[in-house]
């Protein structure tokens, strides 16, 4: 291929190579990684840390507010509140590993 080289092989068999950039830092590629050509690749708590567990507030609100609804049999409600329960417990485990993380941060 012209100029476009898909399949980036690292010298000497190391896992990573150094690769030519525009800034004077030397930048590492990882052929293991996905290419940063086809989009976006990293973690969601490196992106928006915050925004996961607001995201998370939010849409279990969401859950026990749909028990305001026009259900004719108790089936749904039952099904709402055990999700929204798991989501809670799912926020509190949640925030006490970020706790233990942050108090065992050296």
């Amino acid at each position: 291929m012209s100029g476009m080289d898909l399949e980036k092989k690292a010298p000497h068999g190391d896992d990573s190579a150094l690769v030519p950039h525009s800034s004077p830092a030397p930048v590492r590629y990882n052929p293991d990684a996905p290419s940063e050509e086809w989009g976006w690749h990293g973690e969601w708590r490196v992106f928006a840390a915050k925004g996961s567990k607001t995201l998370l507030v939010v849409f279990t609100l969401v859950m026990f507010a749909m028990l305001f609804g026009n259900h004719v049999s108790r089936v749904e409600d039952w099904w709402l509140v055990l999700i929204g329960l798991g989501m809670i417990v799912w926020l509190v485990w949640r925030e006490a590993a970020a706790r233990h993380r942050r108090r065992t941060r050296p």
